[in-house]
């Protein structure tokens, strides 16, 4: 009865062995909750953990980026500021030149004797040897007369030739130096290949008549002199650097061409509009630059500088690759503890899980034996002795069913044969008494083949033909009782005359319609008898147009519950014998009509 469990010695026969199941599931199965413990615990916390980490790395690099460019656009100020310091100096020294401030006091009413320009040249022929980045130098007295040297290449420019707001700014700034806008030189220069050059010019005035005005000095500097500052200033190869005056006129730039500006070039306040030691985000030519933005001290120029955004991803790309490193291998560590868990505790208990869910007591199969012995291992050898007890008792249960439904079956015979016979023979008595003695021998004979048919023991199942002449021969009994006060039709098909059915499974049935259904139908009760096979199922409908039953008198009769015989007793035979799919199931409405559908397994 019981069979020898199964010895599985590895993971491979069990996988197999598994492979014939499928787990019912039921919520979330134990992977799952391991797999979101994994995620909320391990995963998501490093996952979140490592893009603060790049994020803080990332400001860090960032912040000290910015601040290094702030400093660095300081110290660039401030060294412009000392260059144009030095040609404040260096145009200062003509107020120590005794000859020069003579001839500009003389040359403030009258123009100068050739004599005194003699006198006076090798003077501002020194000034011009003292830098190489100077290219000519022009002096003007207030009377028009204009002294010059060059360096054999450029031509010094006249008073006459200067921008109007330019030399409106010399005068506005009383004395003080200020910067031309940067002029371009289609020749060839000197020093070095830049072909372009920038004015400081100065206001002189006199040192003993009331500081008046007595003439005006041009230096023309080549704008190459200022590319030393961003060497000296370590300012960074990877950004762009602008000089401008306070109308945004770029005088000088570092990688200018980078954003499409040139030398002379107005910028927009778009592009250049930030407080000074500021810093911000500019879109420039569909590019993102941080823009920092420094102003000279007490002169009109501002110094600005954009530095690329790859730049700072250029610098946080070592960050990111090894974070994304850690969490490659944390996630393959996670992984492979997530599978040994899997593998140790999870797959066993799945396993264990499926046997229990799909095993069937009524057709049983021994389950395997875990091949570890440890906590897991106990399990199975626990539910092994529990599935031995439990299919013991099973096996007792079905015997003892058996046992119960040929008892009720037997009872059911047992209980309609004395009960049908008493019926008959009053019958019969009532007929002799009323002159219809002529029917008797019929309803004898019909009696007497029920009789033959009732005690047949050999077997419980008969023949739908077998079933059905019995049942005819009840009826016309049923018929001369009742004085032909109903009439039943046959809807059976042909070929299931050879099919079996238990015996005596119609008569309940029709006995109920004829003493219940009909007590209050005194003619025209019809019974309608069906007999048909569909999805390997044979189907029994009795339909009657009779009184009816309510749905609490219906699950009386269906339980076994009511004074009567017969429905209850074979509903439970039925399903005992067959399964709980089979039986009988009652439809009715009051007063109208009453079906009883019967489903059977097919038996031929």
């Amino acid at each position: 009865m019981i069979s020898d469990r199964i010895i599985i010695s590895s993971d491979e026969s069990m996988i197999d062995y598994m492979g014939k199941y499928n787990m019912k599931k039921a919520g979330i199965s134990l992977k799952k909750q391991l797999l979101i413990i994994f995620l909320f615990i391990a995963f998501i916390p490093m996952t979140v953990t490592a893009l603060l980490l790049y994020h803080f790395q990332t400001q860090n690099a960032l912040n000290a980026e910015i601040e290094s460019q702030i400093q660095v656009l300081k110290l660039v100020t401030s060294n412009i500021y000392q260059k144009l310091t030095y040609f404040n100096n260096l145009t200062a020294s003509i107020y120590y030149n005794d000859d020069i401030m003579s001839c500009l006091e003389k040359g403030q009413a009258t123009l100068l004797s050739s004599p005194d320009k003699k006198r006076i040249q090798p003077a501002i022929d020194s000034l011009m040897r003292t830098d190489d980045m100077i290219l000519s130098v022009s002096l003007t007295t207030m009377a028009g007369d204009t002294l010059y040297w060059n360096d054999g290449y450029s031509n010094a420019i006249h008073i006459n030739s200067l921008d109007p707001d330019f030399l409106q700014k010399i005068y506005a700034h009383n004395g003080s130096g200020v910067l031309s806008n940067p002029i371009t030189h289609t020749s060839k220069r000197k020093y070095p290949a830049s072909n372009t050059s920038i004015y400081y010019g100065r206001l002189l005035r006199s040192l003993t008549h009331n500081f008046r005005p007595i003439g005006i000095l041009l230096v023309e500097v080549d704008i190459a002199s200022f590319e030393d500052i961003l060497i000296f200033s370590n300012f960074s190869s990877d950004s762009t650097f602008f000089l401008t005056t306070q109308n945004n006129t770029l005088i000088w730039g570092y990688q200018e061409e980078n954003l499409n500006y040139h030398i002379g070039d107005i910028i927009s306040t778009d592009v250049l509009g930030t407080p000074p030691y500021s810093y911000s985000v500019a879109t420039i030519n569909g590019e993102k630059y941080y823009r920092f933005n420094s102003q000279i001290d007490t002169l009109e120029y501002n110094c600005y500088s954009f530095l690329p955004f790859s730049n700072i991803e250029s610098k946080t790309q070592f960050i990111k690759t090894l974070l994304l490193l850690i969490c490659g291998v944390d996630f393959l560590c996670l992984c492979l503890i997530f599978f040994m868990l899997t593998k140790q505790f999870i797959t066993p208990i799945r396993r264990l899980s499926v046997i229990m869910q799909e095993q069937d007591y009524l057709n049983y199969f021994p389950s395997p034996v875990y091949p570890v012995h440890n906590e897991i291992g106990n399990l199975y050898d626990s539910f092994q002795s529990m599935s031995q007890r439990t299919l013991t008792l099973v096996e007792q249960l079905k015997e003892y069913s058996k046992k119960e439904a040929k008892q009720q079956l037997a009872l059911l015979h047992a209980q309609l044969n004395p009960h049908f016979l008493y019926n008959t023979l009053d019958s019969i008595s009532w007929m002799s008494q009323n002159g219809n003695a002529d029917k008797v021998p019929y309803i004898i004979n019909a009696l007497s083949d029920i009789l033959r048919y009732s005690i047949i023991k050999e077997n419980d199942f008969v023949t739908i033909n077998d079933e059905l002449s019995w049942l005819k021969n009840y009826m016309y009994i049923q018929k001369i009782r009742f004085q032909d006060s109903f009439t039943i039709h046959y809807h059976i098909e042909p070929d299931m005359q050879s099919y079996k059915i238990p015996r005596f499974i119609l008569q309940p049935f029709i006995e109920n319609s004829l003493l219940h259904g009909f007590s209050e139908i005194h003619q025209g009760g019809i019974i309608i008898l069906s007999i048909f096979t569909k999805d390997n199922s044979i189907f029994i409908t009795i339909e009657d147009n009779g009184k009816g039953m309510s749905d609490l008198l219906i699950h009386s009769v269906l339980h076994g519950k009511n004074d009567g015989i017969g429905i209850g007793n074979t509903n439970t035979y039925l399903k005992q014998r067959f399964g709980q799919s089979y039986g009988i199931e009652i439809t009715s409405r009051i007063m109208e009509s009453t079906k009883v559908i019967i489903k059977l397994p097919v038996q031929k």
